[in-house]
């Protein structure tokens, strides 16, 4: 086998998705093994490093959790969790809890790819070194003022070619943003992108989100306006 192809392990219940899977990544270049149980799984990655690991949530002896935190102990390999429902899982796993991004297992097998090349550049395995410069193969759907964005990967591109680290919420808002340039957006209308929420403080929780978002995605030089401008009394207006 080469020992360039990158590994990934991926464990699943359903023999479906496994097949499913592991056709398309051997297909995009990697090299694949698969596990069922997290009796097996632990066999597996205890035998070969991996890469990369994709965990089911629910299986018959156990959950995915469990293996996060013993997976950090052992190894910086990438983590992704996969779930019935994207939203299972979205206010329950962190960064801090281990895991670099999670899916539903119903997303489209492009947008899997693409997320796991993310979390492949992110962590820079193998001692390869970090990204520089602009990312050319990610498809870009919105840009501004040197940034790139890429929906379906939810990734942002800063100017240099790092990744922006968004938060869920910070991307759906930045994504409602960059959707309706120009026009004026009420809190009311931010609020419905950001599911969980507690709909009676959601004038402060939107307020702390574009906060965030301004810190994070600072204006280049030259410029000296934030890219999302407050318009008081009414809401907020992106301004790429």
């Amino acid at each position: 086998m080469d020992d360039l192809k990158r590994r990934i392990l991926v464990l699943d219940d359903d023999p479906e998705v496994r097949v499913t899977f592991s056709d398309v990544l051997i297909e995009e270049g990697f090299e694949v093994q698969t596990a069922g149980t997290i009796a097996e799984f632990q066999v597996i990655s205890r035998a070969r490093k991996f890469d990369l690991f994709l965990l089911d949530v629910g299986l018959p002896d156990g959950s995915g959790l469990s293996l996060l935190k013993p997976l950090r102990e052992e190894t910086e390999a990438g983590v992704i969790l996969l779930a019935p429902r994207r939203d299972r899982i979205d206010e329950v796993v962190g960064p801090e809890q281990g895991a670099h991004d999670y899916v539903g297992k119903s997303c489209p097998l492009p947008e899997l790819v693409a997320r796991i090349h993310a979390v492949l550049r992110r962590i820079s395995p193998r001692g390869a070194p970090a990204m520089a410069g602009p990312d050319v193969s990610l498809p870009v759907d919105f840009q501004f003022d040197g940034y790139r964005v890429c929906l379906s990967a939810r990734r942002v591109l800063a100017p240099d070619g790092s990744d922006v680290a968004l938060t869920r919420a910070e991307f759906e808002i930045l994504g409602v943003f960059l959707k309706c340039q120009g026009c004026i957006l009420t809190r009311d209308q931010l609020m419905r992108t950001v599911r969980g929420r507690d709909r009676e403080s959601h004038d402060r929780a939107v307020d702390t989100l574009v906060s965030k978002l301004r810190r994070k995605l600072p204006p280049q030089e030259g410029r000296t306006i934030p890219y999302i401008r407050t318009v008081h009394g009414l809401g907020y207006e992106f301004m790429g």
